[in-house]
């Protein structure tokens, strides 16, 4: 199987996707990423719900449904149904990361995102080094060609940069890091967009995902480790360079 085909890159829900439930969900919980419903905040009425969405209540129940299973609400007997804090909310859930690329995210977020990835992928790419196949290997072969060819058109550069990142995840062929591909994925999407806005960017970091699959195919996995670790603290730094001249930089940990 090669990095073109469509299951390499993470799907959204199927079932909430065609659901009119599940699109109902999908908005609401994007006006509660956005901020535009806050935490404490109750939602309108369910025939207010139906009203906008135009849609039975059986629909807008289980749409709440889908946000309670997910912490963002809680549905209260004579009070009605509010937003959660957000330490409640099923961040690394699939639905809510995919959420993620149709809002805009605030910087912090961004930057929490970042912190993630940097926290998992050099260990993933230590795994990978040890424990690759070679159907693994070509996999993230692959995807630096696909990254060296469509280094000038940014759509398709950035969807052969999260083959890579997906591709070295699971030839670390753990099944715990393999539940973490959404938050890889969703990370590096919103992203690699700032931190890699052109042609003359994406040649720049080409070597750097060379490194990393090198030290994967000669089988090396300090060197994996560190490779991938240089990568993501390049990345990081264009990234939190670009909050900061924004204005907007979180404070330091």
């Amino acid at each position: 199987m090669t990095l073109h085909e469509t299951d390499v890159l993470i799907p959204q829900s199927n079932t909430l996707s065609r659901s009119l439930s599940g699109q109902i969900s999908r908005k609401l919980g994007e006006r509660i990423l956005e901020g535009r419903l806050m935490p404490g905040e109750l939602l309108p009425d369910e025939n207010a719900l139906c009203d906008e969405f135009g849609v039975s209540r059986t629909a807008v129940r289980e749409a709440v449904k889908m946000l309670v299973a997910k912490g963002f609400l809680e549905v209260r007997q004579r009070i009605g149904t509010r937003v959660l804090d957000v330490r409640y909310w099923q961040m690394l859930d699939r639905d809510v990361l995919m959420w993620h690329q149709s809002i805009t995210v605030d910087n912090a977020r961004l930057i929490s995102l970042m912190e993630l990835r940097q926290s998992i992928e050099p260990d993933a790419a230590f795994y990978a080094a040890a424990r690759r196949s070679d159907e693994q290997l070509a996999a993230i072969l692959d995807a630096c060609e696909q990254m060296e060819q469509h280094a000038g058109e940014n759509s398709e550069y950035v969807l052969s940069d999260a083959r890579f990142h997906i591709a070295v995840l699971r030839a670390a062929n753990n099944p715990y890091l393999d539940a973490l591909e959404n938050a890889i994925f969703a990370g590096l999407m919103l992203s690699i967009r700032i931190t890699n806005p052109d042609e003359k960017r994406n040649r720049k970091s080409i070597p750097l995902h060379l490194a990393i699959a090198e030290a994967i195919k000669a089988q090396n996995p300090e060197a994996a480790y560190e490779r991938m670790k240089e990568h993501l603290a390049d990345a990081a730094r264009r990234l939190s360079k670009v909050v900061k001249d924004a204005g907007k930089s979180p404070p330091r940990p």
